[in-house]
């Protein structure tokens, strides 16, 4: 874990903050080049970019208000260089954010999203590798070999310490835990990502791309949840995440069926009634 990346003189370069703007900065010039590459091209700017980290930052600091705080601070969402956040408010929040540079600009909706829809995957991926070196997001205790104990920096050790009270003042380091992080960051890296940039350079119906990216993210997080150690489970013996995640599975699943059965599904009457020269 280093919670510093690294100092320069007097300024320090915290790991989250450090590679969600390294995770803004790439996938932001990856999607743009993308458009503009396409036939027609699509002209978007990195203006769009902006939308999404200034809506994801305000969305995910809301989110958290909402789960962790008090509903009723929830204009403290406009703070959002303090610390607490939350993915699915983040997720919501850009999206609606860029839902609104699209259309001022005049700009195809759903081809914006296939082509965008992959690279949010690998911004995840590399923001995750952040909340690892912070110790946020941790797993449940395991005696698996690959278990990582966090540090008295750590937000697992303090929330251990001081919330859960499972640590005392005097213990240097968490028991061994799941890194989580690093489930989310590999999931997404070596599953979710190539599979939606593969989809994404293929003949496709718009809208698949954006709505596989739901499916995939929405079993990988409801997976991944099972191991989390620091969300309660609110209902029906699943976290808050995990009913996010299955809702987005199933939607997504359901929408991509029905589509590409209206799409591909011709019967033999209709395809002779095409074929009419009246």
């Amino acid at each position: 874990m280093r919670p510093v990346l690294f100092e320069w003189h007097s300024l320090k370069f915290h790991a989250y903050p450090t590679m969600l703007a390294i995770s803004f900065l790439a996938t932001t010039f990856l999607a743009v080049r993308d458009l503009n590459r396409l036939d027609p091209p699509i002209r978007a700017t990195t203006h769009g970019g902006l939308f999404a980290i200034l809506g994801g930052l305000i969305g995910a600091k809301a989110f958290w208000i909402l789960q962790y705080g008090d509903p009723a601070k929830i204009w403290q969402a406009v703070l959002f260089w303090t610390s607490g956040f939350v993915f699915y408010g983040g997720l919501i929040g850009a999206i609606g954010a860029v839902l609104a540079y699209v259309l001022y600009n005049k700009l195809p909706i759903l081809r914006c999203a296939d082509v965008c829809a992959p690279y949010l995957a690998l911004g995840e991926a590399i923001t995750r590798v952040g909340c690892f070196l912070t110790g946020c997001c941790w797993g449940r205790p395991t005696a698996l070999p690959w278990g990582v104990q966090f540090p008295k920096a750590s937000s697992a050790h303090w929330y251990m310490r001081n919330m859960s009270n499972e640590l005392t003042q005097a213990d240097p380091l968490t028991p061994a835990l799941h890194p989580t992080q690093l489930y989310m960051c590999l999931g997404l890296l070596l599953i979710v990502f190539p599979v939606l940039l593969y989809t994404s350079r293929k003949p496709h119906f718009r809208g698949a791309v954006a709505l596989l990216y739901l499916f995939l993210y929405g079993v990988l997080r409801f997976t991944v949840e099972v191991f989390r150690g620091d969300s309660g489970h609110p209902a029906l013996g699943m976290t808050l995440s995990q009913l996010i995640s299955l809702g987005m599975a199933v939607f997504s699943l359901v929408a991509l069926t029905l589509i590409k059965s209206t799409i591909f599904v011709r019967t033999p009457a209709t395809a002779r009634v095409q074929k009419s020269p009246d």
